[in-house]
């Protein structure tokens, strides 16, 4: 973790998850990953899973969105994230990392595959399911918390007692917000 905060450390105040889903915004990545850790310190406990590689996982997980997407104040797609995308990029990253770092433990290879299998199915982006319990973990962490700010987002502006337009990531679904 520490090996990528120094890495990027310009970036990874300031990026958002996203250009138009979810943490859209100004550090929208680092509210994202860090409400994705304080869920897995509960839910490792719970199923009793490795509370350090769930963390670890939530925490790394997105970190090549830092290359995916560019800009400053706008972000968009860069070639490399249109052409490779977060996934594969962090997988890359995190093969340079345990070699920089000499990690010769199986921790790097479930880490990879955590990342690779975060977004659970192929439709969704992922090659591959994920097949461990901190791999399943994280994918429901992830889709739990970006689609609890896609909802926020929707309600945002709606008056209590009516209801959102429709929302196309989940589903075209119309939400409605209690008086």
């Amino acid at each position: 973790i520490n090996y990528f905060i120094k890495k990027y450390e310009d970036k990874i105040f300031t990026h958002p998850a996203g250009v138009a889903i979810h943490h859209d915004y100004s550090s929208g990545l680092l509210m994202h990953i860090t409400s994705m850790a304080e869920l897995a310190l509960f839910l490792a406990e719970h199923y009793e899973a490795d509370k350090d590689l769930l963390i670890t996982g939530c925490l790394l997980h997105d970190i090549g969105k830092l290359i995916e997407l560019e800009g400053k104040f706008t972000f968009k797609y860069s070639t490399e994230g249109k052409l490779l995308g977060h996934i594969s990029i962090m997988v890359s990253e995190l093969k340079q990392a345990s070699k920089e770092l000499n990690i010769t433990s199986e921790v790097p290879l479930l880490l990879e595959h955590m990342v690779l299998s975060h977004h659970d199915k192929p439709e969704y982006g992922s090659p591959i399911p994920p097949c461990t319990k901190e791999a399943l973990l994280l994918s429901m962490i992830d889709n739990m918390d970006s689609k609890m700010c896609i909802v926020d987002k929707a309600l945002e502006n709606v008056e209590p007692g009516n209801f959102s337009s429709k929302v196309f990531p989940l589903d075209g679904r119309c939400l409605y917000k209690r008086k």
